[in-house]
């Protein structure tokens, strides 16, 4: 089992115009769920989140999720 980090940007508009423009833009739109915490909308590039998919090789990975100064977090 691999540990994988993916460094992540909080984001503050959500909507489908909005995902579309991200993707567009080269990023992935995602929300971080946690137990008994409050939920982050967020963003990665999408060349890491392939780089991510692609170390799995099959196998089962742990993302260390890195989210960027400002992110809000309870």
């Amino acid at each position: 089992m691999a540990i994988v980090a993916l460094e992540a940007a909080p984001r503050t508009d959500t909507g489908k115009g909005v995902a579309r423009k991200l993707r567009a833009g080269g990023r992935v739109p995602g929300v971080y769920y946690g137990r008994g915490e409050d939920s982050i909308a967020l963003t990665v590039a999408l060349k890491d989140l392939h780089s991510v998919l692609d170390s799995a090789d099959g196998s089962n990975v742990i993302v260390d999720l890195k989210l960027q100064a400002g992110a809000p977090r309870t």
